[in-house]
């Protein structure tokens, strides 16, 4: 869904680009153009037919001074802007990847502890399957070989006493 949205803009951008394209072919800007004076300044004294020391700016000067201003302003908000979306794209795109990378590991785990518990359920029920009847063969032996380590350092000790 997410790819067929994007095909959309995509589509509808090329065709407004198409249309200014065409537009511009069309009617080119030197048509709209007007002789333009130079911008100028020129710095006044007090008694120069002005009442005040200052600057003098033409109308195109002042002009210009204006929407350079402005034009400043939009450019540094724009690229203020620029930069927040660019961080937020970073920071969404490091989001996902943690999220992607805590479902697998969710997952893995999960997967992991079916198996332990099968197993364990496995070696449970084998136990209780075929309990050990040779019980009283390893009881008997153990209480053989016990006596037997007993008497032997018994005789042992009695051996290094004499």
């Amino acid at each position: 869904m997410k790819y067929l949205k994007e095909s959309l803009v995509l589509n509808m951008l090329n065709r407004i680009t198409a249309q200014i394209l065409s537009f511009t072919l069309l009617f080119p800007a030197t048509v709209f153009a007007q002789e333009v004076e130079e911008p100028k300044f020129t710095n006044l004294k007090q008694g120069e037919c002005a009442p005040f020391d200052g600057t003098l700016f033409n109308p195109p000067a002042t002009a210009q001074l204006i929407t350079e201003n402005r034009y400043a302003m939009t450019e540094c908000d724009l690229r203020v802007e620029y930069e927040i979306k660019k961080t937020q794209a970073e920071m969404n795109l490091q989001i996902e990847t943690l999220q992607i990378s805590w479902e697998a590991l969710s997952e893995k785990h999960n997967l992991l502890m079916d198996i332990k518990n099968n197993e364990i359920n496995t070696y449970r029920e084998m136990a209780l399957d075929q309990p050990n009847k040779n019980n009283h063969w390893w009881l008997a032996g153990g209480v053989v070989v016990g006596i037997g380590l007993s008497l032997g350092t018994f005789y042992a000790a009695t051996e290094i006493s004499k």
